[in-house]
């Protein structure tokens, strides 16, 4: 089987998993779409201060959904113990790849659903630059999460250190990305920004994977 093939089949096999047993859509959407109520609650009811707040609010909901996303891309694996045998049916680059474009998907949903829930109960419309942070900024942040969870995966004693980990590393993610949604604000230094860390993220992460499936 091709490199794309067994991305491909990676990918497949944890949109299966997340059907079968619905950990994003039953866990940490209801955790997203909780939140974002809550800090409408307590940022609102004036319209300048929900404004001034609602990037901020969508993208801190992204950064903290990492968690349960980053638990559930791994909870297959640790269950049925089944990562050697995922280690041995696929190169580490397709393991990768296949686990990212996972991540991804379930990110960028949770982007939509609070940025929708923003526009809705904030009353904010987003600036046409929010669309190219979604992008990227979910793109950088399941990478990190991909790599992150593998590594805390390896040992019992490490799952612990998974928000530790994943919550300080996004932050260049939640700056650049609430800052892109916020109407008002210049666009480039933070595209510039967000796309910088983006690169070095996925790089990072490429580089490091292989070494990570070994320990």
């Amino acid at each position: 089987m091709t490199t794309t093939g067994q991305t491909m089949a990676v990918l497949r096999r944890e949109l299966a998993i997340e059907r079968a047993g619905r950990e994003v859509l039953t866990t940490t959407l209801p955790l997203t779409a909780a939140f974002v109520v809550l800090a409408g609650l307590a940022f609102g009811p004036v319209p300048r201060d929900l404004a001034s707040t609602a990037g901020g609010t969508v993208w801190l909901a992204v950064l903290v959904a990492t968690v349960p996303v980053a638990r559930a891309l791994l909870s297959a694996e640790l269950t049925e113990d089944a990562w050697d045998v995922m280690r041995g049916l696929t190169t580490p680059g397709s393991l990768y790849a296949g686990k990212l474009l996972a991540v991804w998907a379930a990110l960028g949903t949770v982007w939509v659903l609070a940025s929708g829930l923003v526009i809705v109960l904030f009353g904010v419309e987003p600036p046409a630059a929010a669309l190219s942070a979604g992008v990227l900024g979910t793109l950088a942040l399941a990478s990190l999460t991909t790599t992150v969870g593998v590594l805390v995966a390896s040992g019992a004693r490490r799952r612990g250190l998974l928000p530790a980990l994943v919550l300080p590393a996004g932050l260049p993610a939640l700056l650049a990305g609430a800052q892109l949604s916020t109407p008002g604000v210049p666009a480039l230094p933070w595209v510039v920004l967000l796309t910088s860390y983006a690169a070095v993220v996925l790089s990072a992460s490429w580089a490091v994977f292989p070494a990570l499936l070994e320990e």
